[in-house]
């Protein structure tokens, strides 16, 4: 992988959230989806789909 500095600081989270995990890859996606279902409401849709979400639902997921 090329060095990259600018990527260095979100490599290194990454890193420490899969030790934190004990490397086990199973433990790693269910960590992501649970933290996709949590902030999911803040993410932007893909290109081409429609997917409205209001104001109220990005605060009551900004809540949780």
């Amino acid at each position: 992988m090329k060095p990259d500095p600018g990527l260095q600081p979100t490599r290194d989270i990454r890193a420490k959230i899969s030790r934190e995990l004990g490397n086990d890859p199973h433990r790693l996606v269910e960590y992501y989806m649970a933290y996709q279902r949590k902030f999911g409401a803040r993410l932007r849709p893909p290109p081409g789909e429609n997917r409205e979400v209001s104001d109220e639902a990005v605060e009551r997921q900004a809540v949780r």
